[in-house]
Formats: C-alpha cells, sequence, structure tokens
C-alpha cells in the first residue's frame, strides 16, 4: 500500500505497483532482525538459523563446551575461578585435583580444575558429579578409577601414582618402576629380563664411581704380611668399564721379601670379564686383557746369569753377601680396570681378589 498526498486533498492509502518491493523488503529486515539476536546464542558468537532461536529461553538451544555455561543472552561463559588452599591441590598446580569441599566457591558450588562449578553436574560424563569428582575435564578419572603410573590422582585419592611403584606399571610395555610419571628404572637399575617386572639389575658399583684411572675406586694398602681384599661389580650398563687402585705395601725386611702381589679373577661367570693391571701410575706398564696378574721379589731365581729376587735379601744398610740382593722397597700403587669381553650384557657379577704376600712364587 502506498500514502499518497495531492496538493488540496486529504492522505489516503492506495495500492500501488511498489507495494511487493516494500513488502520483500521488510520481509528482509525481519529475518535480518531475527539473525542477529539469533546469533546471541551461538557460543561462538556467529548467527545461527532463526528457527532454533527461543526469546523465552535464550539457552534452550545452546549447548557449552568444557567448563562452561550459558548465560541469560544465550551465550556461553567459563565458569569463575576460584582460589583453593594451597594444601588443597595435587602437584605444582593448587587448582588441579582439589579436595572436595575445599576452595572458596558460592553455595552449591565446588572448586574443581580451578573454577567454581555446579557440585551435582557431570561435566566429563564419567558418572559422577563435581561434589565427588576431582577432575571435571577427565573422563578417565573419578573415584573408583585404578590407579595408573600418569602423575596423576586417578581414583581421587589425593595421592598422585599412590601404590606399589612395580604394581602400578605392571601393564605398562616397559615394565619398571613408577617414577615421576612414567614407567622406567629408577637412576642405577636397568631391566635386563622382561619377564620380571621391575628393574631387578642395579648396577654395581655406582655409576659415578671408577670411571676413570684418575677417579679409581680406592682399595687402601695391602702389606705384604699377608693381606687380603676383594671387589665386585656387574659393568652394567654396556660398555662401562671400572677400575679400582690399591697400595702393595712392602714391610721392612733382613732375610727374605714376602712382597707378593696379585691380582685376579677369582669369579669370572661365563668367563664374561678381564682386566688390566698398571703399576706405578696410570699410563705405566698397562697388562691388559688378562684374568691373573702378578709382581712379586718372594722368589730366587737367576734371570740372565744374574741372580734376581729378595728372597734370601740383606736388610738394608748392612752388607749383602755374594748373590744376594738387598730388602729393598718395592712397594707401589696398582692400578686394575675391569671391562667386559662377553657382547651380552647380563647383570652377573665378576670378584677380583687383590692380595700381598698371601701368595708364594713356587
Amino acid at each position: 500500500m502506498l500514502y499518497v498526498r495531492s496538493q488540496g486533498m486529504s492522505k489516503r492509502r492506495v495500492p500501488g505497483p511498489g507495494w511487493p518491493l516494500l513488502a520483500a523488503s521488510a520481509l528482509a529486515m525481519a529475518v535480518a532482525c531475527a539473525s542477529s539476536k539469533a546469533g546471541s546464542g551461538d557460543p561462538d558468537g556467529g548467527p545461527v538459523d532463526a528457527a532454533v532461536y527461543d526469546a523465552e529461553n535464550p539457552c534452550a538451544n545452546v549447548t557449552c563446551d568444557g567448563l562452561a555455561y550459558c548465560d541469560d543472552t544465550g551465550t556461553c561463559q567459563p565458569y569463575p575461578e576460584c582460589t583453593p588452599p594451597p594444601d588443597a591441590g595435587v602437584g605444582d598446580d593448587a587448582g588441579v585435583n582439589p579436595e572436595p569441599g575445599t576452595g572458596t566457591c558460592p553455595d552449591g558450588q565446588v572448586c574443581r580444575n580451578g573454577v567454581c562449578l555446579p557440585d551435582d553436574q557431570d561435566f566429563d560424563h564419567d558418572g559422577y558429579p563435581a561434589s565427588s569428582d576431582c577432575d571435571e575435564t577427565n573422563g578417565m578419572i573419578h573415584p573408583g578409577a585404578p590407579e595408573i603410573c600418569n602423575g596423576l590422582d586417578d581414583d581421587c585419592q589425593f595421592g598422585v601414582d599412590n601404590g606399589d611403584p612395580v604394581a602400578l606399571c605392571e601393564n605398562d610395555p616397559t615394565g619398571s618402576v613408577c617414577e615421576n610419571g612414567s614407567c622406567g628404572c629408577l637412576p642405577g637399575t636397568f631391566d635386563l629380563d622382561p619377564t620380571i617386572p621391575n628393574c631387578e639389575c642395579v648396577a654395581a658399583p655406582l655409576l659415578d664411581q671408577g670411571t676413570s684411572c684418575a677417579d679409581a675406586i680406592d682399595v687402601g694398602d695391602l702389606f705384604d704380611s699377608g693381606q687380603m681384599a676383594t671387589v665386585t661389580g656387574n659393568l652394567v650398563p654396556m660398555g662401562r668399564r671400572t677400575w679400582y687402585r690399591f697400595r702393595g705395601g712392602d714391610l721392612p725386611d733382613n732375610a727374605c721379601d714376602n712382597l707378593h702381589v696379585r691380582a685376579w679373577l677369582a669369579d669370572n661367570p661365563g668367563d664374561q670379564f678381564r682386566i688390566g693391571v698398571a703399576r706405578g701410575a696410570c699410563d705405566e706398564n698397562l697388562v691388559a686383557d688378562i684374568t691373573d696378574y702378578e709382581w712379586a721379589t718372594d722368589f730366587r731365581a737367576s734371570i740372565n746369569g744374574t741372580l734376581s729376587g729378595e728372597c734370601p735379601c740383606t736388610a738394608a744398610g748392612g752388607t749383602p753377601q755374594q748373590n744376594v740382593s738387598t730388602c729393598a722397597d718395592d712397594s707401589a700403587y696398582y692400578y686394575v680396570v675391569v671391562e667386559r669381553t662377553s657382547g651380552v650384557l647380563t647383570c652377573d657379577s665378576y670378584q677380583i681378589e687383590l692380595s700381598n704376600g698371601v701368595y708364594d712364587t713356587p
């Protein structure tokens, strides 16, 4: 309909050829308005079909993801943050997995995942409302869930990875022991047997001991009065070498010097190990790839026509008899290195016997 006015005439409505265009324009404006209003109900803020918009209930067709709610304009809003007590959470973030009932929230709400949630709603759809579920963002975490090694409080018992550290990893392909949220071996331990659900082999000696000749493990003094010591280890992990050091002490003598230093593999399972020995210094006269080493003066022998050895011997300061050596002080440091010869890594242990004055030269 059109309003027309003629000079000297009153206003009246008459249909005209422009009515269909105006009617179409009005309809378009109405749809645009409805679409604009309906757009406030889209969680992402974009327009939605006007048919789904309910002016009486703006949230009727709105679904909010995560820890969010629909406000009276039909817009998804995050729940307000809460500030739980320092001891309410687990781990570094006190807002994660807090105890039920802790935190500053209004009545009917509980602090979960750092925000105040209605205590009767189940946001992660695991069958447990926020009042009892310690994590509303993970459906695998709830009361009664199996505790596994993952750095989380799976069963909402307010303890991360609480339980037997071996049992927590029994279904993990690596087996081993639960530590710091993952299944693995504690430092210095190794899982060499997959049929045993833990790290059954402990490196011996400790990984930071005997790593070089300069840092050899000190066994102490072994005097030629007949002293002995034993050292053990397993050279785990592969490629490891271990060094030991001792002093073969030569006590004063006046008739026969008993000095007889020996280092040998008294226990060498599967012939897996070999030793090397240097007398005097780390880089001098290393005798390598052996299982038995001896250095002695308790003998009497002719070497290239010259008598050698100090048994018998004349006390220092005295006049030696013909073809008799002086009883010298032959004390020295000995450096023993042990290494693996087998290509198969086991947890078997070697035993090296170190002695002085225990054995006699035949």
